[in-house]
């Protein structure tokens, strides 16, 4: 198992997807052994019977985690050279729980949370507040018009900003692919303040001159995140995350742009994580009134 663990990690799969992938492959092994077979020798057929030994005691979600598991293993044995076909290609369960989100903000109401941060009126004897201030709103300005999350922050760059084109590009991290985005013209004249005179001075203060373009003095830029997320809920209470904010991000481009462009906007690898926040009205309406308002 060394060797597809291995092949695990060059896809860059987390630490704890690794896990679960090989304790999944390891429960097919165990199954094919049942059945005097190998996966290497495995049919479709046999693989169908598979997955519905795992109905017998599995969710549709956990079972669709183990077909994604063989197909990186079929794959893996591809490459190896042991089999010529991903028996598990274009497999899916249907049944799976919908994703489905409360208090979504609105455009306007995204839109609110940007000019009302305040950055002038703050700190007027401490430059480095003022300072920290002045990035904090750029940022902001990148959650709720980009639907950017903490690690596509820890990965700009300086020159991932495009002033001339009103560009950012946004590179690819383990969830999600690389794009290029537009700015607002509000945020261009943000970012060239930044640029120009903000980040010297943070810089400056923390003794960091890499070439992110948030250099900060923490590993983890959700330490960063957290009081800007705590602000912006003092100032709307649906704010509960940078989840729920990227999440509103997505639902609302989904009402203006077709849902192939709304992919490449939010990054998504994989269709079917675009599909997921199309949601029910009737459903979302439903679910709400009994989170909310349960009948006793």
């Amino acid at each position: 198992m060394k060797d597809y663990y291995t092949y695990l990690e060059k896809l860059n799969q987390s630490q704890s997807t690794i896990e679960r992938n090989v304790y999944n492959i390891g429960k097919l092994k165990e199954w094919c052994r049942s059945k005097r077979t190998k996966p290497e020798n495995l049919s479709y057929k046999q693989f169908l019977n598979y997955i519905n030994h795992l109905k017998t005691t599995n969710k549709p979600e956990t079972i669709n985690r183990h077909i994604l598991g063989a197909k990186h293993y079929f794959n893996y044995l591809i490459e190896q050279g042991v089999r010529t076909d991903n028996i598990a290609d274009d497999l899916k369960i249907r049944g799976e729980r919908k994703k489905v989100f409360y208090n979504l903000l609105t455009g306007d109401e995204l839109e609110d949370l940007f000019y009302s941060f305040e950055t002038d009126k703050i700190w007027k004897d401490n430059f480095y507040y003022r300072a920290t201030a002045k990035r904090n709103k750029v940022i902001v300005g990148l959650l709720v018009y980009q639907g950017l999350v903490s690690n596509n922050f820890k990965s700009l760059a300086l020159e991932h900003i495009d002033l001339h084109r009103g560009t950012i590009y946004i590179p690819s991290t383990r969830r999600n692919a690389e794009r290029t985005l537009a700015l607002k013209s509000w945020q261009i004249i943000e970012f060239k303040e930044y640029i120009e005179k903000v980040r010297p001075i943070i810089q400056d203060h923390i003794g960091t001159y890499d070439e992110k373009l948030f250099p900060v003095n923490t590993p983890q830029f959700r330490m960063v995140l957290r009081p800007i997320l705590k602000k912006l809920k003092h100032h709307n209470q649906k704010v509960s995350n940078n989840s729920h904010i990227r999440a509103s991000v997505i639902v609302n481009w989904l009402g203006y742009y077709n849902i192939r462009k709304v992919q490449q906007m939010a990054g998504h690898r994989h269709i079917s994580s675009t599909e997921s926040y199309k949601q029910d009205n009737l459903e979302n309406l439903h679910e709400a009134i009994n989170k909310f308002h349960p009948l006793s």
